[in-house]
């Protein structure tokens, strides 16, 4: 090969190389903004505020480090940044779901599943969640452990509760039911006994006035 056409060729390489350059780094590959999905409760114009995301090319986007910026936000659980060709920049986010409401200093606050309190986002308008009631808001296990008592509920009590009552670890129905639990230990024995004597009652036209679970091989029942 000649000098010459070696001098080619190495120009021609620079050629593409810069031509590549500029065109990844042109207009074409520049995201306006965020595209969000999975959205139910949050609003997209408080989200974008939020992460105050400007103009850039997609392929400068550090996805990990935008995830864990979304993630910040209280109502957030997980996101997930994917690139689509050319620029846009997807974001799924996966939202935190309330199972229960609480009273707050301020107003009505929410708990989701985890345990954590959450303002009520615009798009929230009130669904019927069970209360937690008699609970110290500034202790995380209480929290935890009211939030996993109303998610593993059976669906049957489910429907008829109105709230747990952290102090007397008791559950009350809609109908005035007294639900005593005692210690959490063993919940989902007690959880299990419990749809087994609801359903009992249930089928015999009973609305129990309390059902004591306190002692899990010695339960007592005691209707109107």
């Amino acid at each position: 090969m000649t000098q010459s056409r070696k001098t080619s060729l190495a120009a021609f390489g620079v050629v593409v190389v810069v031509a590549v350059y500029l065109f990844l780094n042109s207009s074409y590959f520049t995201a306006a903004g965020l595209t969000w999905t999975g959205l139910n409760f949050l609003d997209e114009a408080l989200l974008n505020e939020h992460v105050c995301f400007q103009p850039c090319n997609v392929l400068q986007i550090d996805r990990r480090a935008l995830e864990r910026q979304i993630e910040q936000h209280p109502w957030v659980e997980n996101a997930t940044v994917r690139w689509q060709w050319p620029n846009t920049i997807e974001v799924e986010v996966a939202e935190r779901f309330p199972v229960a409401s609480v009273a707050g200093p301020d107003g009505p606050l929410l708990i989701d599943r985890a345990g954590v309190l959450l303002t009520p986002p615009v798009k929230w308008h009130g669904s019927e969640l069970p209360r937690i009631v008699n609970v110290d808001l500034t202790s995380t296990d209480q929290l935890k452990s009211a939030a996993r008592i109303v998610s593993e509920m059976p669906p049957a009590i489910t429907a008829h509760l109105d709230k747990w009552d952290a102090a007397d670890r008791a559950l009350i129905t809609e109908e005035g039911t007294r639900i005593l639990l005692g210690e959490l230990e063993d919940l989902q024995s007690k959880f299990a006994l419990l749809e087994l004597i609801w359903n009992d009652l249930a089928a015999n036209g009973k609305v129990p006035a309390v059902i004591d679970l306190r002692v899990l091989k010695n339960p007592v029942v005691r209707t109107h």
